[in-house]
């Protein structure tokens, strides 16, 4: 670069070189460098700015009168009460956009030059403004113009790019600003001639400047932290990084207000693209309708959805185990600058088309068991989308990057994922009931009646011979004892109960079934699994209680993915009469849920804590929960985290 820029300076003739000096020596006061001392970093963005106007005056002059183009400089100074303003342009830009008309000697008149510079005063706050949070504008004065020398012969349309001038406009604060964007609509009514500013933005207190380049039409918002001001230069690289992770903290990982978001998750059941889109960027691509033209309106956002659901609903193929896949529209939800939880449904509101933005999240479900192996593309590009930089979170715990670009292959867009074997859901297997017989008693029939009759015909008869009837029945009696029994219910021994050890492991076997069942896709193939350990009658009741204990009712009623559970205490109740019939058991348990739903690369995690009490009976030889009634629950601890990626 610095051999480029001395080449290029040494090329230059004599008089551009003396424009540029004075063109520099207005623009190279960098705001809050002028009182401070010169740092290494502020010589180095100053020699970048020299090297950068030089290019832009040569670019001036390549380009000519027949194509011109507004090439401004803005330095602003933000501190808690104000920003500062300081706008630089060339001559040119007044004839450009007033109608300033040279004579026929092609010179512009010097009191036309000063009508232009006074009129550029309401140009440049029309078209240079700032919003706050909420989209409205911040009402701007001009304090200061530091006008070029006027000629009283005028100046010759092929000098202007030689002669700049300065304004200084300021914008009062209420209080300290969060968030402030810049738009600049630099243009003539007709936008035919195009604009660029180049733009620099320094906060008071701090030793950083944001630059950007900035195209008519174009925005950028930022975010100013007055409690945790950008470190010195000379701080080192550990420091850095504590502090811009505090602002990714801050800011839960949305940092850019005018970029692209994508994060695919790749769950067990289901895909979903989530893709959150500067409204400025999307007003390029769909006619959106609004009266104001710079707010959207509550009443106006659902034609807005629809314009979405039709670009999107046919575009952007995905496939799950082979098939292709329809998007459903889980949510089309728009956000304020302030908002930074994008997985809180934002209550209904204006948003500001300046620093808006739309969350779009596409579901795509699986229809079987659940997602083996997946395609997502993307293929709506734009020259206000050219790239889409994705992450991906695909189960268990793959993270991934993939980026969608218009300058890739149909091929190249397309991001492939396959689950291995050993990781898929598995549904509960079935718990074989083995169940110790009831104790019985068995009693000989024809012994119970021969011996009684063989006792009276000894005791009641007085002759020899019944004395030997009844020897002959008593031993016909004894000789029946291993035939013709009768089996019954022992009636003073009790049936054996299962062991208490055995009885929590079953539950907690069964109880972790039902859990896992909310792995598998659609209503349907849960209760399918969910038949596996819970009777039949019940699987509704207990499916939505489940769904009921992990809702995250702030992320949008989403259900949890269930990440552990913990047993706390698991009791068998001794059996009462009539409660259960034998070998069905009750039993209470005290366990904990973790569960986590991810949004826009947030992660919500809930941890409760629930108290019920069970019944476990045998079904066609499977032990199966037939009952759960709650008695206690309660959240432990709700959190929100940023993934690492």
């Amino acid at each position: 670069g610095c051999s480029g820029f001395d080449l290029r300076w040494r090329s230059m003739p004599a008089g551009r070189k003396v424009a540029a000096i004075e063109f520099l020596s207005r623009s190279s006061g960098i705001i809050g460098m002028k009182t401070a001392p010169m740092k290494s970093f502020s010589v180095l963005l100053l020699f970048l700015s020299i090297a950068i106007s030089v290019s832009t005056l040569e670019a001036r002059a390549a380009v000519g009168s027949n194509h011109p183009i507004s090439v401004t400089e803005a330095n602003i100074f933000v501190t808690r009460t104000r920003a500062i303003v300081r706008i630089q342009l060339f001559a040119e830009d007044l004839m450009l956009f007033h109608d300033l008309e040279p004579n026929e000697n092609d010179i512009i008149s010097a009191e036309d030059l000063r009508r232009g510079l006074q009129l550029h005063t309401n140009f440049l706050l029309e078209k240079v403004t700032l919003r706050n949070s909420a989209g409205e504008l911040i009402q701007g004065s001009q304090t200061d113009l530091q006008p070029f020398e006027v000629p009283e012969t005028g100046i010759p349309t092929s000098d202007l790019m030689l002669h700049s001038a300065t304004y200084q406009f300021e914008f009062p604060f209420a209080e300290p600003p969060e968030f402030l964007t810049l738009q600049q609509d630099i243009s003539d009514a007709n936008f035919v001639f195009p604009s660029e500013m180049k733009l620099a933005i320094h906060q008071s207190g701090s030793e950083l400047t944001y630059t950007d380049s900035l195209k008519a039409g174009s925005t950028v918002t930022l975010r100013f932290d007055w409690e945790n001001l950008p470190l010195a230069d000379n701080a080192t690289e550990e420091e850095w990084n504590k502090w811009f992770e505090k602002q990714r903290e801050a800011t839960l990982g949305i940092t850019s207000y005018s970029s692209v978001y994508s994060f695919i998750y790749i769950e067990p059941a289901e895909i979903r693209h989530e893709v959150l889109i500067p409204l400025a960027s999307l007003k390029t691509i769909l006619p959106m309708q609004h009266k104001d033209p710079a707010f959207i309106e509550v009443a106006e956002q659902e034609a807005v959805r629809t314009l979405i659901r039709d670009w999107l609903k046919d575009a952007n193929p995905t496939t799950i185990n082979g098939s292709k896949v329809a998007p459903i529209f889980s949510s089309i939800d728009f956000y304020g600058i302030d908002l930074k939880d994008f997985a809180a449904r934002a209550d209904a509101r204006r948003v500001s088309m300046a620093n808006g933005r739309v969350g779009i999240i596409m579901t795509y479900r699986a229809s079987d068991d659940s997602v083996r192996d997946a395609t997502v593309s993307w293929d709506k590009f734009h020259s206000s989308i050219r790239k889409i930089q994705s992450v991906v979170f695909a189960y268990p715990d793959k993270l991934d990057r993939h980026e969608f670009s218009r300058f890739s292959t149909p091929e190249e867009n397309v991001y492939r994922w396959s689950c291995p074997a050993e990781f898929l859901p598995r549904p509960a297997k079935p718990v074989e009931a083995e169940i110790a017989p009831k104790p019985t008693l068995s009693i000989p029939v024809l012994t119970f009646i021969l011996i009684p009759a063989a006792v009276g015909v000894w005791y009641g008869g007085r002759s020899r011979a019944s004395g030997r009837i009844g020897v002959i029945l008593m031993l016909a009696g004894l000789g029946c004892i291993p035939f013709a029994r009768w089996t019954i219910p022992h009636p003073w021994k009790s049936p054996p109960e299962i062991a208490e050890n055995s009885a929590r492991d079953i539950f907690e076997e069964l109880h972790n079934g039902t859990y896992r069942a909310l792995d598998f896709g659609t209503d349907e193939r849960i209760y399918d699994v969910l038949e596996n350990t819970v009777d039949g009658p019940l699987l509704e009741t207990l499916f939505l209680q489940l769904r009921e204990g992990l809702a995250m009712r702030d992320q949008g009623g989403a259900v949890a993915r269930v990440r552990t559970i913990e047993h706390l205490a698991t009791e068998p109740i001794p059996r009462g009469t009539g409660v259960i019939d034998w070998p069905g058991f009750r039993i209470r348990s005290e366990w904990t849920v973790a569960g986590t739903v991810e949004h826009w690369g947030h992660v919500h995690e809930r941890r409760n804590q629930f108290a019920a009490l069970f019944s476990v009976e045998p079904r066609n030889g499977k032990w199966k929960i037939t009952s759960m009634e709650i008695e206690d629950q309660k959240q432990l601890s709700a959190k929100t985290s940023l993934r690492k990626f």
